[in-house]
C-alpha cells in the first residue's frame, strides 16, 4: 500500500471519530426509585415554619392583654330619682324571703334539722309566717306621700300600717324618709322608726334595714293596684 493510499485512510478515521465523539450522549430519565427517594427528602428544620412557637411566644393582643371587665353583681343601676321610682302609681313592692336576712337565716337553720325536702318546705313556711308583711307602697297625694305596708288577713290584702312620711336626703341609689305623725293603719306600729332608709340597686327592687328582721329585700310587681 503506498504512502498516500495510507493518508487518506488515516484521515477518514479521524473524521470518523471527532463526529462520534462531538454527538451528545443520549439523556437518561430518572429510575422511579429516585423519584421516590426525592420526594421523601426531608426540609431542613431551619427552613419548616414552627406556629406552635411562635404562636406561643407571639406577644398577645391588645383584648387578650385586657381582662373583660367584672359584671359585679348584675343588678343595674336605678335609672330614676328614687322618689319618683316609688311613687309610681302602677308600683307595688312585694317581700322577697329568701333575698332578705331572714330567709337566708331560716335557709341554714331549716336545712340542718329537715331530714326531707317536706319537713324544710314546713321548716321555711313556719319562718316565712314569722314576718308580718306581704308588700309595701308609698303613695303620694298632692304635697304628701305616704308609706303603706299590707299584709294578707284571710286571703284579703290589708292596710297595716299607713304611715305620713317626709322626704328627706336623696341620692340616686339611696333614700331617706321620715315617719310623721300616727299610724293610721289597722295594726299600727307599737313604736314607729324616727328614719326609713331605702336602698335602690336597681328600677325593679328596694331593701330596707328593719330594726328587727334585718335588711329586707321588696321587688317591683307592677299593674293596675286597687285601692
Amino acid at each position: 500500500m503506498t504512502t498516500l493510499a495510507r493518508r487518506a485512510i488515516n484521515f477518514a478515521l479521524f473524521a470518523c471519530l471527532s463526529s462520534c465523539s462531538a454527538s451528545p450522549a443520549p439523556q437518561q430519565s430518572t429510575a422511579p426509585s429516585e423519584v421516590r427517594s426525592a420526594s421523601r427528602t426531608p426540609v431542613e428544620p431551619s427552613a419548616q415554619p414552627n406556629t406552635k412557637n411562635e404562636a406561643a411566644t407571639a406577644p398577645a393582643t391588645q383584648s387578650e392583654q385586657t381582662p373583660a371587665p367584672s359584671s359585679g353583681d348584675g343588678l343595674r343601676k336605678a335609672s330614676r330619682p328614687p322618689v319618683e321610682l316609688i311613687t309610681n302609681p302602677t308600683a307595688l313592692y312585694v317581700f322577697n324571703f329568701s333575698e332578705s336576712d331572714v330567709g337566708t337565716a331560716a335557709q341554714q337553720k331549716c336545712e340542718t334539722a329537715s331530714e326531707s325536702r317536706r319537713e324544710l318546705s314546713a321548716c321555711l313556711q313556719k319562718a316565712r309566717d314569722k314576718v308580718p308583711l306581704e308588700s309595701i307602697r308609698f303613695v303620694k297625694k298632692g304635697a304628701e306621700y305616704w308609706w303603706i305596708t299590707l299584709n294578707r288577713y284571710k286571703g284579703n290584702l290589708l292596710k297595716w300600717h299607713v304611715i305620713q312620711v317626709k322626704v328627706g336626703e336623696e341620692k340616686p341609689e339611696w333614700l331617706v324618709l321620715k315617719p310623721m305623725g300616727k299610724d293610721k293603719g289597722i295594726a299600727p306600729m307599737a313604736k314607729i322608726p324616727r328614719t326609713l332608709e331605702i336602698a335602690f340597686p336597681n328600677d325593679y327592687s328596694i331593701a330596707l334595714n328593719d330594726p328587727e328582721f334585718g335588711k329586707m329585700v321588696f321587688d317591683a310587681k307592677l299593674g293596675k293596684i286597687e285601692e
